[in-house]
C-alpha cells in the first residue's frame, strides 16, 4: 500500500464532523456552532491517536508522507468548507500541535488510558462552554463513539 492508499483508508475510518442532530441522539442539544466546536476536539482527538498509530505501525520513511497527506485532505474536504468553525487552518494546526503535546504527556508521563484522554477532551469541550457540566457523561460516550484509538492501529497493521 501508498502512502496515499494509507491515508485515504485513515480519513474513511474517521468519523465525519458531526452535526447538531447527531449530537441530539446522544442528549446533547447545542447550536450549529458549537457542534463545529465540537467536531475541530473530536478531529483533534482522533488526529492525536491516528498520529499515534502511524508512528507505532508505519516505517519511519513514510510517516510524515502520509501524516502531510492526512491532514491537506481534511484542510480541503473538512476546513475549507466551513465544517469545523471560524479561524484560519494555521491557528487550528498551532491548536492541534497543542492538543497533541498535551495528550502525549498524559500517556507518556501518567500513564493514561484511551477514557483518561476522552475525559481530558471531554474537559477541554465542557471548559469552553459548548456542552453544560450536566452533560458530561453524554460527551463521554460521544467522545468514545467518535474517536475509535484502537481501530486506527488495527486498520493500520492490516493494510500496511
Amino acid at each position: 500500500m501508498t502512502p496515499a492508499q494509507a491515508a485515504a483508508a485513515l480519513i474513511r475510518t474517521m468519523p465525519q464532523p458531526i452535526s447538531p442532530p447527531q449530537l441530539e441522539e446522544y442528549g446533547i442539544a447545542v447550536s450549529e456552532s458549537d457542534a463545529q466546536a465540537i467536531s475541530r476536539e473530536i478531529l483533534s482527538l482522533n488526529l492525536y491517536w491516528i498520529l499515534a498509530a502511524i508512528d507505532a505501525h508505519i516505517p519511519a520513511k513514510y510517516r510524515e508522507t502520509i501524516g502531510t497527506t492526512l491532514l491537506e485532505t481534511i484542510k480541503a474536504a473538512w476546513w475549507q468548507p466551513g465544517r469545523l468553525g471560524p479561524g484560519s487552518w494555521e491557528e487550528y494546526r498551532s491548536e492541534l500541535d497543542t492538543r497533541r503535546a498535551e495528550y502525549g504527556r498524559l500517556v507518556d508521563q501518567e500513564g493514561m488510558s484511551h477514557m483518561a484522554i476522552s475525559a481530558e477532551a471531554a474537559s477541554q469541550i465542557e471548559d469552553r462552554g459548548f456542552v453544560p457540566p450536566d452533560d458530561r457523561q453524554k460527551l463521554l460516550v460521544l467522545l468514545i463513539d467518535y474517536a475509535p484509538a484502537a481501530e486506527y492501529g488495527r486498520l493500520l497493521e492490516e493494510i500496511w
